[in-house]
């Protein structure tokens, strides 16, 4: 499976990695979805489907001040767009945001069970096995594969970052420091892999470098007060956040 087929599977694969390219996907179906003369029946399902994978690309990521609105409205329409695998793919992500890892678990399932090419719904199925408290090793060997067999694809940071997040639960610091370090040149416009990072440096006794990352974290334009402020309200002893624990406990109480 080369990386131009597994993209052709998933239309929105780009849109994930900022937050205009991201706007800019949500509101040209939005548009196009608001006028039922459009299209076909079909691609509207399949456009529902792809808006709400853009919308929960904002919730999750915090962009563009996406909260529970943007996030009732991938579920509306999700419930719009049938059964395909980007409409499974959004529905993982709802169900984690609402904390129900083992619905999460079996949407993920069904999407790389429809399509089998779909990079990044085989990803968030091994991540999703980690939050669930799965077999590390096993998610490890899934994402590699995925890396391999599309080393180009738009959204390879994110499969570093989950990655980098499977050696952080195992508190295997060097390997945790390298993946999330690839996952932070790849994807800069996150800050969730800047944040476990530099907890990665710090808990392997690098606390010149924990704190350089950081900094950088901080002084970044891309990331404004909110972003710091939503970090730190995150509660770090939830249980389904493999992790988190010793990311907030460094990271909250330096962030601004």
């Amino acid at each position: 499976m080369a990386a131009g087929q597994a993209v052709g599977t998933d239309p929105v694969a780009n849109a994930v990695l900022s937050p205009e390219a991201s706007l800019f996907t949500r509101e040209l179906l939005q548009n196009a979805l608001a006028n039922p003369a459009a299209a076909a029946a079909g691609w509207r399902a399949q456009a529902q489907a792809l808006l709400a994978n853009v919308l929960m690309n904002d919730v999750l990521n915090g962009w563009n001040n996406a909260d529970q609105p943007e996030l009732a409205a991938a579920q509306g329409a999700v419930n719009l767009a049938g059964n395909s695998a980007l409409a499974q793919h959004a529905q993982g992500l709802i169900h984690r945001k609402n904390g129900d890892h083992q619905r999460a678990l079996s949407a993920f399932q069904r999407a790389v069970q429809l399509e089998p090419g779909f990079a990044r719904a085989q990803v968030q199925l091994a991540n999703q096995r980690v939050l669930s408290g799965g077999n590390t090793n096993q998610a490890r060997v899934e994402i590699q594969r995925v890396i391999d067999q599309n080393p180009l694809h738009p959204a390879s940071g994110y499969f570093y970052w989950t990655m980098g997040r499977a050696y952080f639960v195992d508190q295997d610091w060097p390997n945790a420091i390298k993946w999330l370090s690839k996952s932070v040149k790849a994807l800069p416009t996150v800050g969730y892999n800047r944040a476990y990072l530099a907890a990665a440096k710090q808990h392997a006794g690098n606390t010149r470098g924990a704190r350089t990352t950081l900094r950088q974290f901080i002084n970044d334009p891309r990331f404004d007060q909110a972003t710091f402020t939503k970090m730190k309200q995150l509660n770090p002893n939830d249980p389904n956040y493999r992790g988190r624990t010793r990311v907030l406990n460094f990271v909250g109480p330096l962030l601004p």
